[in-house]
């Protein structure tokens, strides 16, 4: 009996941390804009809450690239030493500790005219959905005219997604599973003790 309790258990604690995970959310950062120089990367931020499991997606085209530097090179938009350097158009950026992150464009003079992002990873759990559909960019901003140049395809969203991508997945589909394995793994577990 104490080898089914703790099987009982095993698939609770399973469950609960593959629905943690499934609370993970993956940002486009720009939105439908992108990670372009007419997007308002300042504003995209507000309302958005960046946690530990979190993804940034980055979609841009050939004229872009995406730099992390350090927070003293952030406000100088000084590229000399980046931590790392991304230039293939479609940029996934793992969020895996907590603390301040800073993305610039390659382009000095882009990041110059706001192509710099600053992202503040909280805690040590991934983030609620977001408040609010993403929000459309503001008046005065131009809006790219043609995409051609840039990979993304579809139209990008912040909408939170299992393991960071893929489609949305309902806590019911998990809790059906969990209840589906460990039924499985009580018939395996009965089978074995009937066998010896």
């Amino acid at each position: 009996m104490s080898t089914m309790l703790f099987l009982f258990y095993f698939c609770i604690i399973f469950g609960i941390s593959v629905t943690r995970r499934c609370s993970a959310t993956t940002y486009f950062v720009g939105d439908t804009s992108g990670w372009d120089i007419s997007s308002d990367l300042e504003s995209w931020t507000l309302g958005k809450r960046f946690s530990i499991g979190d993804v940034l997606m980055f979609q841009y085209s050939s004229t872009h690239s995406v730099y992390e530097v350090a927070k003293d090179k952030f406000q100088s938009c000084n590229t000399t030493e980046p931590i790392r350097t991304f230039t293939n158009g479609n940029t996934t950026v793992a969020l895996s500790k907590p603390g301040d992150r800073f993305f610039v464009c390659g382009n000095r003079l882009h990041c110059f005219a706001g192509m710099k992002l600053q992202v503040n990873v909280e805690g040590n759990g991934p983030s609620p959905a977001p408040v609010g559909a993403p929000g459309a960019a503001p008046a005065g901003i131009l809006q790219p005219s043609s995409k051609k140049n840039n990979p993304a395809t579809g139209v990008a969203s912040s909408a939170p997604r299992f393991g960071g991508y893929g489609p949305r997945v309902s806590i019911w589909s998990f809790v059906y599973l969990m209840i589906f394995c460990f039924s499985i793994v009580v018939d395996l577990y009965s089978y074995i003790l009937s066998n010896n």
